[in-house]
């Protein structure tokens, strides 16, 4: 029987390099029994954050004389010898442990929340005081060591008692899969996997009936009695939970109504608050419903997704009085594929994490309906691992495939039976792209978050290569060596594959010869980009072929490589089209092996690259830039191309077909037109426009602080005065600000300075990419006290914190575009004005979307700081001030403002 040993620091902060550990706890246990434990309290030598006294209830005056720190860490180091450790979400306290030497790094750690994770798929949180309350722990003083250690070992062992209680067939899966390895997260499930069942009952199952029945009236078709059903005397108003008669709301229901009664474009720009989503659904659905015309609402955000599936569109179907049918459709790369699952789990597992992977998919395959993989809460490293199962178009069975073992046609046959479908819209534009056939026909078209319509599109249609990549799909086919081997050896030994044995023999000639081909001209091609970037003294890594760099007196010889590229490239596709097609006339109808699955994928993917290449370098598309980039750390070159304009696109494959189309977002209109929306997504003036304004009295709700003294943003003591009016407010107001960058450099910079002041010690700074990913750490900012979030590009929009929590944004920059990134550049020479026509409204936009993550709610006060001077200092200032709502407004010293906030919240 293993023992085990449970362990918990609790610290001043989350920094070995410069926080203090201030306890140690451990408690050492067999399944049965605990055998002894360790508590230790330690002198961090400093004074102690408030928030961390008052999270822990210990007092200073307790830690004065108390162990040090290399005294009780290397107890609990010589208390876990001979004994397997367990940590929840223990990564912080490795790292203490290992900043002290203490930590073996051959040592593997059995973390209790890689094990809830797998077995407690649908807990709402995995946090160890969630879990502590949710199942009833015996935790006298949480957040104190010994008892966080001690709820740890409570935790192993309730989660062994899980395993044990699941269905045989499953558990026998996940014995074969954990049996060959000794990874703690084995012997863990090896044991839980075979320990008697704590609960042997037979499983019931219960089917609650709602007794919801809907009068069989079909819904109104008068638009004014649709906007009735939302008014302050219709039945709505007694139903919806916390409803508020807002006034905009009613008139975009309306209009939305108009719009796809009659036929036609309408494009809305509703503010914060406006409630939006009801507005376009209530309608949307009674013409769905009323008339069998089904409506699909595109998104760009799975945030907005998961309020139209899980809040609103359930609201709707509790509250109005007919039913409906509404599904969410996704790409297909969000669906698990049965058949590469099935090839996936019987290959060894790499490492621990990949069978944490598998250990969660397959409890996960035991129960899910829809195969998506948004059920799973996929973490880390476990996003590259799903690429593996994904479905994919290259290893798909078509016309065999049943919605009975295909989640991609179960997931389609439900659209099809849908009155109101929710895809994104990357998905909308993936169906275009191709004709249609992803998509269910649809009448109507509502586009949510539309001020993403352009860049959605234009990444959807973006297309790259990397030599690396390309070399490697090459190399599987045919490597160099004494012995032939590779794939297409393989199967010219395969005898149950016919006459095709010879077609595959000539390709491995072809196949080492495009390798050749391709690596000369990557390599060839890294040279030349590495040169050129370096002769225009570029830091940035992409190089965009324009007409003049294709006069270059390089380029002769970049652009023959390339061709001798393609043509050896383009002769492998012609021998792997005969050797495929030999075998498919052999088999006849029957489905072939997973080698020449393979070999179908490879050939795919090979005829794309091959196609990229030379229409990049010798046969370019006039709406289309290319562009290579060279990877800074790995040195890699990829080439890229992505369409221009991408309006006429969106017009022809997108719109043309519906018969009404609604635009909606906060964020469309320029100083009161929508003439940039309109310019960008192929849209002409007949269109009908409606701007609604927020319901919110910003006046009082909101302040907005335009500092007159501090530096240009290029200037060298810009960051310093950055980081000095970050610091000041969020030690006024008690941290509970988002600081908003538009450079992941500066946002580094500016965050290692506040790391380093002790004016901060109580405010827990978290900083993008530093500290962790947009959605650690947003839950971080929530269930902190006093944080302060340091975020650039994507903590700009699609953030809902509403309330005390968030009540001050900082922003540093205008967000300018990048001039020199490849896309922008392009467009940029297509316009009269690059910097009035595409610059200016485009930052303007984004300035505003970076406001709209202040005021959420109507009872919301805070404020707006915005630190780039050339707001007020040049002429084009203006554009960006008009666009903000109109709020109270404060223009002076920055060493006010501190205060200035600081005030203005103590008034809430």
């Amino acid at each position: 029987m293993p023992e085990y040993a449970a362990l918990d620091l609790e610290t001043t902060g989350l920094d070995p390099a410069r926080d203090r550990v201030i306890e140690v706890g451990a408690v050492a246990f067999t399944n049965d029994r605990i055998t002894t434990t360790l508590e230790r309290l330690v002198d961090p030598g400093r004074a102690v954050p408030e928030t961390v006294l008052r999270l822990t209830g210990i007092k200073q005056e307790d830690l004065r004389g108390a162990a040090s720190a290399e005294s009780a860490l290397r107890e609990l180091a010589d208390f876990l010898k001979g004994r397997q450790p367990v940590g929840h979400g223990a990564r912080l306290d490795i790292d203490f442990l290992a900043a002290a030497g203490l930590w073996d790094p051959a040592t593997e750690i059995l973390d209790t929340l890689d094990v809830a994770r797998i077995l407690l798929p649908s807990a709402a949180s995995h946090s160890l005081p969630l879990l502590a309350t949710e199942m009833g722990f015996n935790q006298p003083r949480p957040h104190r060591a010994l008892d966080d250690a001690d709820a740890t070992r409570q935790l192993l062992l309730r989660l062994r008692d899980e395993a044990a209680a699941l269905d045989e067939a499953l558990k026998e899966s996940m014995l074969a899969l954990v049996a060959p390895y000794e990874w703690p997260i084995a012997r863990f499930f090896a044991d839980a996997l075979t320990a008697p069942n704590p609960d042997p009952g037979p499983a019931t199952a219960e089917v609650v009936d709602s007794g919801h029945r809907r009068a069989a009236d079909p819904p109104p078709d008068d638009p004014g009695v649709m906007v009735a059903l939302l008014g302050p005397e219709g039945p709505l108003a007694g139903l919806l939970p916390g409803y508020e008669h807002r006034e905009p709301q009613l008139q975009m229901l309306l209009a939305v109504a108009q719009i796809q009664a009659r036929g036609g474009t309408l494009i809305v720009e509703a503010g914060t608050g406006t409630g939006k989503s009801l507005a376009y659904l209530v309608p949307s659905i009674a013409r769905a419903v009323r008339h069998h015309e089904r409506v699909v609402v595109s998104t760009n955000t799975h945030t907005l997704q998961e309020q139209l599936m899980g809040k609103d569109l359930p609201g709707l179907r509790e509250w109005l009085p007919w039913d409906f049918k509404a599904c969410l459709l996704k790409g297909r790369s969000n669906y698990v594929s049965l058949r590469r699952w099935r090839r996936f789990i019987a290959e060894p597992c790499k490492d621990a994490d990949e069978l944490k992977f598998k250990l969660k998919v397959l409890m996960w395959l035991h129960t899910t309906e829809s195969g998506d993989r948004s059920e799973l809460r996929l973490h880390g490293r476990e996003e590259v691992l799903w690429a593996n199962i994904a479905s994919d178009p290259l290893d798909c069975v078509g016309i065999h495939c049943t919605k009975e073992d295909c989640y991609v046609h179960r997931a389609r046959a439900e659209a099809e039976a849908s009155d109101l479908v929710v895809v994104n819209h990357s998905l909308l534009l993936a169906d275009a792209e191709v004709g249609g056939g992803l998509l269910p026909d649809f009448d109507h078209l509502v586009i949510d978050e539309a001020h993403h319509l352009e860049e959605a599109a234009t990444r959807g249609m973006r297309q790259e290569v990397d030599g690396p990549g390309l070399l490697a799909l090459v190399e599987r086919l045919a490597r160099v060596g004494d012995t032939p081997s590779g794939l297409l050896s393989e199967l010219e030994r395969q005898p149950h594959l016919g006459a095709s044995g010879e077609a595959f023999e000539q390709a491995i000639p072809a196949s080492l010869a495009a390798g050749e081909r391709a690596r000369e001209f990557f390599e060839l091609a890294a040279h030349w980009v590495a040169a050129k970037l370096g002769d225009m003294e570029r830091k940035d890594e992409s190089l965009r072929l324009t007409p003049p760099l294709r006069e270059d007196d390089g380029w002769p010889a970049v652009s023959l490589a390339a061709e001798n590229a393609v043509t050896a490239l383009a002769a492998l596709d012609a021998g792997l089209r005969r050797a495929v097609a030999g075998v498919r006339d052999w088999l006849g109808g029957a489905e072939p092996d997973q080698g020449i699955r393979e070999l179908e994928i490879i050939r795919g993917r090979l005829d794309a690259a091959t196609r990229l290449i030379d229409e990049a370098l010798l046969t370019p598309d006039h709406n289309r830039v290319y562009w290579f980039t060279l990877l800074a750390r790995t040195d890699n070159l990829l080439l890229r191309a992505a369409p221009i304009n991408v309006g006429f696109l969106l017009r022809d494959h997108v719109y043309a077909e519906r018969r009404s189309t609604v635009f909606t977002s906060a964020t469309l209109a320029v100083g009161g037109s929508f003439d940039y929306f309109r310019s960008r997504v192929g849209l002409g003036p007949e269109v009908e426009e409606l701007i609604l304004p927020s319901p919110f009295d910003f006046l009082h709700q909101a302040l907005v602080c335009l500092p007159t003294d501090l530096v240009a943003p290029e200037d060298g003591a810009f960051d310093e005065q950055v980081t000095d009016v970050v610091a000041s407010v969020a030690r006024r107001v008690g941290g509970r600000t988002l600081v908003l960058f538009t450079s992941h450099r500066q946002l580094r910079d500016v965050h290692a300075a506040l790391k380093h002041r002790v004016d901060l010690d109580e405010v827990l700074i978290l900083g993008q990419g530093i500290d962790g990913q947009r959605r650690q750490l947003l839950k971080a900012f929530e269930d902190a006290e006093r944080p302060l979030l340091l975020g650039t590009a994507s903590f700009w929009e699609g953030i809902d914190v509403p309330g005390e929590r968030l009540s001050c944004v900082i922003m540093v920059r205008l967000p300018f575009p990048v001039k020199s990134e490849p896309v922008y550049a392009a467009r940029a020479e297509q316009v009269r004005d690059g910097f009035t026509q595409l610059a200016l409204p485009q930052a303007a936009l984004r300035l505003k979307q970076g406001f709209g993550r202040l005021i959420r709610r109507s009872t919301d006060r805070g404020a707006v700081v915005i630190l780039d001077s050339r707001i007020l200092g040049r002429d084009y200032g203006k554009a960006f001030l008009d666009v903000l709502p109109p709020a109270s407004r404060f223009v002076g010293p920055a060493a006010e403002i501190e205060n200035r906030v600081g005030d203005w919240l103590d008034q809430a």
